[in-house]
């Protein structure tokens, strides 16, 4: 199936256009491999029979997904975290994560939908905006039982019905009801993990490497310094590389230079960027310098990575 023209705004390049995807106005994207046997299990081996997820390397995602499970299995690394996607498990991403498919197994059967924007998602509905925040502080996926995979299915399946009938008077209306719908089920089953969280005791120190993980994903890319997250955490940065080590057992320059070189890999290989411009656009003095880190910490010139 050729690439739909309108996705050069939508930029969902990196998604699977295989026969079953479908677009709406730019704003909704659907696709499911149900009906495709021809699945790789190791990406990185076969590119040539990428059918479902289309990039073994990692990617930038700048709008809202969300993949669901029906059958077998998918390994994801979702921001330096490694997800594995079984039966009636949804993985929720969120935009700028930065995600890579590492395996799939033949018999997996995943659908995918995907938002542009988040502008028909009922952020004004305040309880329901907080279990969501709540929830994916800690959690990107989440375990459903069959009745509410099934639930969750059926309502896809209306969706993309719609998408395949756009010339009907009122579908763009349906269609943000059906999202909204599908916004409040997903709110619905994360509650109850929200209400276990606020009932556990957290660490102060659990608390602190939180607060680090949050200002880093906001910040990496301007920001390298253990000083500057100490500063934004009102400690020292002795403490805070201490904390970091005793909950992760890594140092906190370890999760810095991991994001950077992370979101790295995902300009390098978007198509978009020369070794200059993401220099420039991870705020490194000069390329030079840029070469020197991204060499240090992957084994190999960005160049050499990009051509690969």
């Amino acid at each position: 199936m050729e690439q739909n023209p309108t996705l050069s705004t939508l930029n969902l390049h990196m998604l699977p256009f295989n026969e079953r995807a479908c677009v709406y106005h730019n704003e909704l994207f659907l696709s499911d491999n149900f009906d495709d046997s021809n699945i790789t299990s190791n990406l990185l081996d076969n590119p040539e029979v990428l059918t479902f997820i289309t990039s073994p390397y990692p990617f930038k995602i700048q709008f809202a997904m969300m993949i669901l499970c029906l059958n077998g299995h998918m390994r994801v690394n979702l921001n330096l975290n490694e997800y594995e996607l079984q039966r009636n498990c949804i993985q929720i991403v969120t935009p700028g994560a930065i995600a890579q498919c590492v395996e799939i197994t033949p018999d997996s059967r995943m659908a995918i939908i995907a938002f542009d924007t988040v502008n028909n998602i009922p952020e004004n509905n305040t309880q329901s905006a907080l279990i969501m925040r709540k929830f994916l502080i800690n959690n990107a996926m989440l375990q459903l039982s069959d009745r509410e995979m099934d639930e969750m299915m059926e309502l896809y399946h209306h969706m993309r019905q719609k998408i395949l009938r756009p010339e009907e008077l009122f579908t763009h209306e349906i269609l943000n009801n059906y999202t909204q719908i599908f916004y409040y089920n997903i709110c619905q089953l994360m509650s109850p993990y929200v209400e276990q969280q606020d009932t556990q005791y957290v660490s102060r120190k659990k608390q602190i490497f939180d607060q680090f993980i949050e200002l880093l994903r906001q910040h990496y890319t301007q920001e390298r310094s253990i000083g500057f997250y100490a500063n934004q955490l009102c400690i020292t940065p002795k403490y805070l590389s201490q904390v970091i080590f005793d909950i992760s057992n890594r140092h906190a320059g370890d999760w810095i230079r991991d994001y950077v070189i992370l979101e790295a890999k995902a300009l390098l290989k978007s198509g978009k960027y020369n070794v200059q411009q993401v220099s420039d656009l991870l705020n490194f003095a000069n390329q030079s310098f840029f070469g020197s880190y991204f060499k240090k910490a992957v084994g190999c010139s960005p160049s050499a990575y990009q051509d690969s």
